[in-house]
């Protein structure tokens, strides 16, 4: 049973089960944030605040759940760990961390903690309980890994420019505008309004020298912007080139021998579509190539 509730949360069933129980908990995290963010509303609150507390109570009990059958399963995992250990590390790991907050509110709740702004914050943490059914993430979270060191690069360079934004403005325009820019931190909050080019409007320079200051930085700050979000698109897709090579290198392993693939290896070549985040035409397009290349190898030789 331990085994199954595990194989389960590693994604390891692709049954009809599986995609029913994990439908049913999309279905549950989407419904219970919008019933929460629903109960903002006093007329929604007063008349339908009582069904919208029993199906909180209903999705914050599956989420308890939930997170017990993890605790209780996650050995399975990693085996070659000890209980406590992989138990301590999934309830200290930050999805955990995210398990545990998307029911213990309501649980508080019950013991006469009060319905704040924070504490529904907290609740609707959740939503990144999403995460995990989807290979998107996956892909998301790879490129942010492999990407890091230029994304880091961006934003210190970011940094270094609302800097010299900040007291440029702060110069150009303390002595006119001494509320707007009267210091340093004051002038960045125009700075990061310009440069991230959202452009508020509450503040702006009036000073011939502040424009003309302003103008250099709104343009620098259509660059910078732009720039992490080219460093994003590029990591995509170099991730999905690797991902299909990955998928091309398991399929020329599988048919080198005979030249064709048996019901279990288009089984495993599946699971490994899935889990690579490529789309079946795409698989079918790389399996039709590399027996085609294979053919044309075997009448050379």
């Amino acid at each position: 049973m331990k085994e199954a509730v595990a194989s389960y949360f590693e994604h390891k069933w692709h049954g009809t089960f599986h995609r029913f129980l994990s439908g049913f908990l999309i279905i549950l995290i989407f419904s219970s944030s919008i019933g929460l963010v629903l109960t903002t509303e006093p007329s929604i609150e007063q008349r339908y605040g009582y069904i919208l507390w029993l199906y909180e109570a209903f999705a914050s009990f599956v989420f308890m759940v939930e997170y017990i059958l993890r605790i209780w399963s996650c050995p399975e995992e990693y085996r070659q760990q000890g209980v406590f250990r992989c138990r301590l590390r999934y309830i200290t790991s930050f999805m955990g961390l995210v398990d545990l907050l998307s029911f213990l509110p309501f649980f508080l709740m019950l013991f006469d903690w009060a319905q704040t702004p924070q504490l529904m914050l907290v609740q609707l943490l959740r939503l990144l309980k999403l995460t995990r059914y989807s290979v998107a993430f996956d892909l998301l979270a790879d490129v942010l890994r492999d990407e890091a060191e230029s994304l880091l690069v961006s934003v210190m360079l970011m940094f270094i420019i609302l800097i010299f934004a900040s007291v440029g403005i702060f110069i150009f325009e303390h002595d006119v505008q001494p509320a707007a820019f009267g210091s340093i931190p004051k002038a960045m909050w125009w700075a990061i309004v310009t440069l991230t080019t959202v452009g508020y409007g509450d503040v702006t320079p009036i000073t011939v020298q502040g424009k003309i200051f302003a103008t250099f930085i709104t343009i620098a700050g259509v660059g910078l912007v732009s720039l992490p979000a080219g460093i994003i698109a590029s990591g995509f897709t170099e991730q999905l080139r690797l991902r299909r090579e990955k998928f091309e290198l398991e399929v020329e392993q599988m048919i080198h021998d005979d030249g064709r693939l048996t019901q279990e290896e288009m089984g495993v070549l599946e699971e490994d579509r899935q889990k690579l985040g490529l789309s079946k035409d795409n698989a079918e397009l790389i399996i039709s190539q590399v027996k085609a290349r294979e053919l044309r190898k075997k009448k050379r030789d």
